[in-house]
């Protein structure tokens, strides 16, 4: 199967975030903050699919912010290869795209978080699924 990706000149594209801002910490608040990932695949032709990541934090308890950050690639795929997979997600969950995705949306939570109460929050630049 190491013959699905036709092309591999991705581009991320931003595809929505959401940020919340949540109540303000109490004095001595422990907050834990829950960082995962979720990923989609949509096909958008016969020789090609959209691969989204979406990165989610949130506070436990809810303080702060949660945020939502979706990325997507665009890539050419080669039909018959791609047609003999079971999962198309699991495929692209240990691709180069998913490793892509991560790092860019990596970078773009660490921009958005900046100027929060915690400063810039830096989450790992791998995928990080539930297990």
């Amino acid at each position: 199967m190491a013959n699905v990706i036709r092309n591999m000149n991705f581009k991320p594209i931003i595809e929505k975030i959401e940020y919340t801002r949540e109540r303000e910490p109490q004095p001595n608040d422990k907050i834990n903050m829950r960082v995962w990932d979720e990923m989609k695949v949509e096909r958008l032709r016969s020789d090609a699919v959209k691969v989204i990541l979406t990165r989610n934090v949130e506070p436990d308890p809810k303080t702060i912010f949660s945020i939502k950050v979706s990325l997507g690639i665009e890539c050419l795929i080669n039909t018959s290869e791609y047609e003999k997979l079971d999962d198309d997600v699991e495929y692209f969950k240990n691709s180069q795209i998913s490793r892509v995705l991560a790092s860019t949306v990596s970078c773009i939570l660490s921009e958005l978080t900046l100027h929060s109460q915690i400063g810039a929050m830096v989450t790992a630049p791998i995928v990080q699924f539930p297990q």
